[in-house]
């Protein structure tokens, strides 16, 4: 089974409506190309939800089961590990599509580059995303996260390699703690 990705932006005349011009299908195959370069890379399968389509009245329902992606049980390291290796690659002034992972982790790539700290906040899935990503860079990740964290989701994180804080806050507060520590520390 074949499936192509369509983007369709609707047209309106009212304010508030989006550029999404960048979300083009080349973009799109440049980000997959580099979440494939990762060694433990694999496509996630998709489910048919039978009862569902027959209930809808339509062919077929699928939908993407991410539990698989790179073992983490979430789909949010997607987006944090595309962020990470956007930074790096403007760091580098290189064109991302010319950094698989392969050359990310190279010496060469190391040297230059030197260490790199990313910081975030997350109630869970993101962080963890973040910090999973940072650590195959072999780079640093520290983690806010707002009081009444899960403490599975704290342990997750940190085996990941990052470092945690859980404030004494909500996850607004933590937001804003990961930017003045980003900030006065010069990390990402």
């Amino acid at each position: 089974m074949k499936h192509d990705i369509k983007i369709h932006q609707r047209h309106r005349d009212t304010p508030g409506s989006y550029d999404i011009s960048f979300l083009d299908l080349h973009t799109a195959q440049d980000i997959a190309a580099f979440h494939a370069s990762f060694p433990m890379y694999k496509p996630t399968p998709f489910r048919q939800l039978t009862a569902l389509a027959g209930a809808l009245g339509v062919q077929d329902v699928l939908v993407k089961d991410e539990s698989h992606r790179f073992g983490l049980n979430a789909f949010k390291v997607l987006g944090g590990s595309y962020a990470i290796g956007r930074v790096v690659a403007n760091k580098l002034g290189e064109d991302l599509t010319k950094l698989p992972f392969e050359r990310l982790i190279s010496d060469e790539i190391r040297q230059k580059l030197d260490s790199v700290t990313f910081v975030t906040a997350t109630d869970g899935n993101h962080g963890r995303g973040v910090a999973w990503t940072a650590n195959q860079l072999k780079q640093h990740s520290i983690v806010f996260m707002p009081r009444g964290s899960a403490q599975e989701r704290v342990r997750n994180i940190e085996a990941e390699g990052a470092q945690v804080i859980v404030g004494d806050c909500n996850y607004d507060e933590a937001v804003r703690m990961a930017n003045n520590l980003a900030q006065e520390k010069g990390y990402i």
